[in-house]
Parts: C-alpha cells; sequence; structure tokens
C-alpha cells in the first residue's frame, strides 16, 4: 500500500446507468441508451485507457450487424469506409507435390441472405460512428469519461428490487495521464504499435499492474451510485472477478500471431479472404482491410500448456513476419508498412451467468471469449448490448415491468454457447495440420474444413439466432401460418414496399429505425374490396380506444407512436385507395404518409412481392409485431385482439399502474470537479477484495 494522504470524503454522484468500458459492446450500449436522454435517463461511461482506439483489435462486421447500424442510421458511412468481403478462397497442399495451390472459392456471405456483405473496418473507427450518434442523440450529454479505473463493487441486496433505489456503488480513481497511459500501449520508432496488452497472452494481474503506477502525488476518487450497470470491461473483466462469477472452459495450446501490414506479394489472393494451410508450416488467414492494409492471422510453431501463459517476448514482429512468409511459400511476402501486431491464445469460455440480481449485466468479452478467426466477437459483443440496451432503456423510463430485464440473459447466454460450440470446432480444423496418405487419422479433412466454413456461414452472417418462447418472443401465442416465411423469435428481415403518398420503393427496414418503439405490422390485404376495408376499420377502432395497447401503454407525455408504432401495407393498387380513404380519425391519421404502404411494382425498382416474401395471404393478411431490436416478437390475425392485449401485459406498464413516471425519473448528472479540491487519497482506497463484491451489512458474495 502506497502511505499516502486518504481523502475520508470521496465525491459521489448519482447515475440511471453505468457502462464500464468504451470498448464496441459498451459504445453501442451507450448508443441505444442516447434514445431515451429526452425521457430523463442518465448514462455514464468510463474506460481506463487515456484514448480511444486508433489500429488493432477486431475489425469484421458481418451482415446482422451491418443491419442494426442501419436501424441506427448510419450503415452508409460504414459501408464507405470499410472493405466490403466478397468469397472466401482455400488454399492447400497438393496432394502430390505439396506445393500450396488455390482449390475452392465459395461466397463470403450467403447470397440472398441479407442487403448486406460482411465488411471489414477498424474497431475503433466503428466505435467511433457510434459515439458521434450517441452524442447526436443525448445533445451531447453520453460521452466516455475516461482516465478512470474501478477499485471497488459494492451493491445493496435490500435495495435491489426497489425500481427507485440505487443499490449499486462503484469507487471509480481518476488516473494520471502517465497511468492511463502506459508505455506498453505506444508504438515503435517505425510506428508499429503492440496490441500484446490487450490481447489473452496476457493475465488479469498484469493486465491490472499497467495501471498501477505506485505514485503518491494527489488523486481524485468518485463514488458512483447506479441502479444499474453493464460491464463491458473485457475479458479479465474486472467486473465480473469482483461479482465471483467464473468462466468455465477450455484452450487449445496454440498460438496465433496478427499483423496488420501493406504487403508487397505476388500471393494472388492478397485482397480476398483466404483461409491457406501448409503442408508443414501452418495456417494463415487473410482478411483484406481498408486503406490498402491487410490482416494476416498466422499460426506460429509455439505451444502453451492450457492455463498457463507464453513469455510475451517469444511474440515479436519479426518472428510472426517469417513464419507467414513460410506458411505462403513459394509465394514471397514483404512490407514497408506494419500498422499492428499481436498475440492471442485460442480458448473458449463462457461464464456460468450473465449479471447479478438483474442490475449487473456482463456483455461481450466479459461473459464469452473465443478465437477472432470466426468474426464473430465484436459483432456478438455489440448485439449483446444491442439486446440489452432497449430493455433497460423501457424499464428505466418506466415503460416496462423490470421483468423483462431477466430476457437478456435468458437470449443472449444460448447465443454464446452456440458461439462458443462453433468457434471450438472451427478453430481446431483451422490449426490442425492437412491430413495426408500417411497421417490421415490426425490430421485435418480439408474438404471438411470447407464443410464448415461454408454451413456455418449462416451464423456467421449473425442470421441463425432464434430467441426462445418467452414474454417477448411469442411463439407459443402466435398464429405462425399466417406469415410462414416468418419465424418468431428471430430478425424480422427486409422486402422492398412503396409509399402509398410518394410513390417511392424502399426498404421496410429502412422505413422503421431505432426509436425504441414496438412496430405493428399492419399486413390489410386488399383494401380496396370492402370486407378488407372494413376490416382494417375494426381494427382502427380498437387501435384508437382507450383499452388498446396503443393507448394503453403510451404515456400522454409522449407522442402518440413513440411506444407502439402501427405500420400498413396493404396489397390494393396504390391509385386505387386514396389516403384518405383509408379509417379516420384514426391510427392512419395525421401520420399516414410516412407510415402507409403497398406492395406493388415500382416505377424505378421492380417489385418486392412482401406478401409473398413474408408468406402472408393476401385475403387472410396478418399482424406482425417487430420488437424494437427488430425481432420478431408476435404474429396474429388482424382481429386477435386479445392476443395482442395479452402480449404487451405480460411485459408492460400502464400508466394507470405505475407506469412512466416522467417527473420521476431523477435528474442525474456526473460531478463537477472544478468545485471538488483536488485532495490526496490512497490509491487502495475502498479496495474490495477480488472474486467478491460487499453487499449491504458487510455480507460478501461468495465467488
Amino acid at each position: 500500500m502506497v502511505d499516502a494522504p486518504i481523502n475520508p470524503e470521496p465525491i459521489e454522484s448519482k447515475v440511471h446507468v453505468l457502462i464500464i468500458g468504451a470498448g464496441p459492446a459498451g459504445c453501442m450500449a451507450l448508443d441505444v441508451l442516447s434514445r431515451y436522454a429526452e425521457r430523463g435517463l442518465t448514462c455514464r461511461i468510463i474506460d481506463k485507457r487515456s484514448a480511444k482506439l486508433d489500429n488493432g483489435q477486431a475489425d469484421g462486421l458481418n451482415s446482422r450487424t451491418l443491419e442494426v447500424f442501419e436501424s441506427l442510421g448510419f450503415v452508409e458511412s460504414i459501408e464507405k469506409e470499410g472493405s466490403r468481403m466478397s468469397s472466401i478462397r482455400f488454399w492447400n497442399p497438393d496432394p502430390e507435390t505439396g506445393r500450396l495451390m488455390r482449390t475452392s472459392e465459395i461466397p463470403d456471405t450467403i447470397p440472398g441472405l441479407s442487403r448486406f456483405q460482411q465488411t471489414i473496418l477498424h474497431q475503433g473507427r466503428i466505435e467511433n460512428h457510434l459515439l458521434e450518434d450517441a452524442l447526436k442523440h443525448s445533445k451531447g450529454a453520453f460521452a466516455p469519461e475516461r482516465s478512470m479505473l474501478p477499485e471497488s463493487l459494492s451493491i445493496d441486496e435490500s435495495l435491489v428490487s426497489d425500481v427507485d433505489a440505487y443499490p449499486i456503488s462503484v469507487t471509480v480513481r481518476h488516473l494520471s495521464e502517465d497511468e492511463s497511459n502506459p508505455t506498453a500501449f505506444k508504438g515503435d520508432v517505425n510506428g508499429t504499435r503492440s496490441g500484446l496488452f490487450r490481447s489473452s497472452l496476457l493475465s488479469a494481474s498484469e493486465e491490472e499492474k499497467l495501471y498501477k503506477s505506485g505514485e503518491s502525488g494527489p488523486v481524485k476518487t468518485e463514488i458512483i451510485k447506479a441502479k444499474y450497470l453493464i460491464a463491458c470491461d473485457g475479458a479479465h473483466s474486472w467486473t465480473r472477478r469482483q461479482l465471483g462469477i467464473k468462466m468455465i472452459g477450455d484452450s487449445i495450446n496454440a498460438v496465433w500471431g496478427v499483423l496488420d501490414l501493406v504487403p508487397k506479394t505476388n500471393f494472388p489472393d492478397i485482397r480476398s479472404r483466404c483461409a491457406v494451410h501448409s503442408a508443414n508450416a501452418g495456417s494463415v488467414m487473410v482478411i483484406p482491410q481498408e486503406r490498402d492494409l491487410v490482416r494476416l492471422y498466422i499460426q506460429l510453431p509455439i505451444t502453451v500448456a492450457p492455463g498457463e501463459y507464453l513469455d510475451k517476448s517469444q511474440i515479436t514482429v519479426d518472428r510472426i513476419l517469417n513464419t507467414a512468409r513460410a506458411i505462403l511459400h513459394p509465394y514471397t511476402l514483404d512490407t514497408d508498412k506494419i500498422e499492428w501486431f499481436t498475440g492471442y491464445h485460442i480458448g473458449q469460455r463462457l461464464t456460468e451467468s450473465f449479471g447479478k440480481h438483474n442490475r449487473i449485466f456482463l456483455a461481450g468479452d466479459a461473459c464469452h471469449t473465443h478465437s477472432p478467426k470466426a468474426g464473430q466477437g465484436m459483432n456478438t459483443s455489440m448485439q449483446d448490448t444491442w439486446n440489452l440496451g432497449w430493455k433497460l432503456g423501457n424499464v428505466i423510463t418506466g415503460l416496462a415491468k423490470p421483468s423483462l430485464l431477466e430476457t437478456y440473459s435468458t437470449e443472449r447466454q444460448v447465443v454464446a454457447k452456440t458461439l462458443i460450440d462453433f468457434d471450438t470446432k472451427f478453430s481446431k480444423l483451422f490449426s490442425g495440420k492437412p491430413a495426408s496418405a500417411e497421417e490421415s487419422a490426425d490430421g485435418v479433412d480439408l474438404k471438411e474444413f470447407k464443410d464448415v466454413f461454408a454451413t456455418g456461414n449462416l451464423f456467421a452472417a449473425g442470421m441463425s439466432i432464434d430467441y426462445a418462447d418467452s414474454t417477448i418472443s411469442g411463439k407459443s401465442q402466435s398464429k405462425h401460418e399466417l406469415a410462414k416465411n416468418l419465424k418468431v423469435g428471430e430478425r424480422f428481415y427486409s422486402a422492398q414496399v412503396v409509399n402509398a403518398a410518394s410513390a417511392t420503393a424502399d426498404q421496410i427496414t429502412t422505413r422503421i429505425p431505432f426509436t425504441g418503439a414496438y412496430r405493428l405490422l399492419i399486413f390489410a390485404g386488399n383494401i380496396a374490396e370492402k370486407g378488407p376495408m372494413e376490416r382494417l376499420q375494426r381494427l382502427a377502432t380498437y387501435l384508437d380506444g382507450p383499452d388498446s395497447p396503443v393507448s394503453k401503454y403510451t404515456p400522454s407525455t409522449l407522442p402518440r407512436w413513440s411506444v407502439i408504432d402501427p405500420i400498413t401495407i396493404h396489397s390494393s393498387p396504390r391509385t386505387a385507395v386514396e389516403l384518405y380513404d383509408l379509417p379516420q380519425p384514426s391510427i392512419f391519421h395525421p401520420h399516414n404518409y410516412k407510415r402507409v404502404y403497398v406492395d406493388e411494382p415500382s416505377y424505378h425498382r421492380g417489385d418486392g412481392k412482401a406478401y409473398e416474401t413474408y408468406g402472408i395471404s393476401k385475403e387472410a393478411g396478418a399482424i406482425v409485431v417487430v420488437r424494437p431490436d427488430q425481432y420478431v416478437g408476435l404474429i396474429v390475425g388482424l382481429e386477435d385482439f386479445t392476443l395482442l392485449d395479452e402480449y404487451f401485459a405480460s411485459f408492460m406498464l400502464a400508466a394507470k399502474d405505475g407506469g412512466y413516471p416522467g417527473s420521476k425519473v431523477e435528474k442525474v448528472s456526473p460531478p463537477d470537479w472544478s468545485k471538488v479540491e483536488n485532495q490526496k487519497v490512497s490509491h487502495t482506497h475502498a479496495v474490495v477484495a477480488e472474486n467478491s463484491v460487499t453487499a449491504a451489512g458487510g455480507k460478501a458474495l461468495e465467488a
């Protein structure tokens, strides 16, 4: 312990949501929650590092993540910056000569699966887009607070059931510039940056020492009281260890190196995604990036016993580059610029749980780790907090019951387990030596490797997620036959429709961006006919009535369509039904211009055939409830009012039942350090022992 003066009264502050870690998962959480800032929600995000990431780390964006970015409104910028993946090519040794040869090629993304192909873009740029979007929607209020190191965590268990309480206390230390920017962060004289300090080769204790300079000068500490905590603090998660939540799993003893470089080579597929197995020198994955960079994942001739940590001095740029040259032989590989390098163990681990008391939540690498070659780490991490963010927003602003938060763990833990299982098989095949006639029993069957890659494409694109039956995934309540090609619990995929007011063709998902609202997609059929129009009139009267979900769960302080938003897609010819022929006064007025569409051919983009795409009969029609995260929540008929009522009643709060509190959302803000003297405190002030968290009355939760 450093012998320094102790400040007995560190400054205290309050916030609704505290996020620890400003990586992709943390930035996604911040952006989603920024949509609730105008409703009074407050959020802070802290990170121990002094500056945002500017190179290295993750870079792959799968199709589903790009759909999420479309929903958030900035996918066009991502696609302009990024490097789009079109195919993956397989290189293997010739059975006769052992010489490296291209053996096959498959699409990198399954054609027709999504409007977006997998794209490569540096993690720092992705974080920047999310942060800029959060600043815009929070009017500058939600921004990362860097150089802040959490030192203790406590939960008052007597308060966790009180929705108005702040049961979480986190003591943080404001680091000096030297502490938050260790020497390990800095590049060499050629500008090459090391990522070893953030890799799986580093133990938790080694990482912590980077931020413990032992200085005895003035230090600021703060106690942050929070209603909820989201831990996005990485594979060595400080929060997870404080809670005593264990990571369970195994690691393969293979060690891999990574280079981001501008290559000079005669290897013909250097600007394509490639999986390369050499006869005897190991394997390489080639990933083309933006700015002429190429990333190489390189299997190194190093093994480590499971559970042990490699001497980092063995991982050098020269060693990684020379290994890559040996694998790609007889092709040459040189470079004038290496921007970043790192090394890692392959390991698949998953936490026992994703949080505590539905107050503290783990996300991303804090609760699941795996190899980077399947391109799922950053995607799955962001989709964790994409799932969690809107649920927290609705609960904190009083629109939904706290029990809604239970679905985060039940939905995302299954996804993480599926990812771990896939990555385990994929990594073993990638790391293994190709089978030969003499060693077929122990070698990798290269046809099997390609088949696993191809069949895993649906999963790798992020499209195989199927959330189980729950309050918000109403499989048991739904009439699945009404929309045969849509599945409750899976993502709502897009189809082209034509705007009734302007005759402009567009994608449905483009017209339902993320706002935190549930969408009622009303497929009304041919309303030019009397029967379907009368049916639509009955639906409009019901939704306008005081007992409908729209009326019951939308407080008077919010716009009419901000909680449950009806969108009509009919199948009549656009010119056969005037906008003001629709039922009125009703849900269709005065907001119809943006919310009424037809399923017919457009002048310039052909016919989207939305009803056919979704398997919806133009005679029967359907109502499809789409959750805020664009997953299908319910499918019912156009007159199944009771089923709609029951679905929303299971997790929403009506205003008369204590819903949306309005002025009860306490206005809280970060402390004003300009009014606080820079007092000295001990670096070990209030530190709780690792693997425990102090609860009310001094009780410690078991590790």
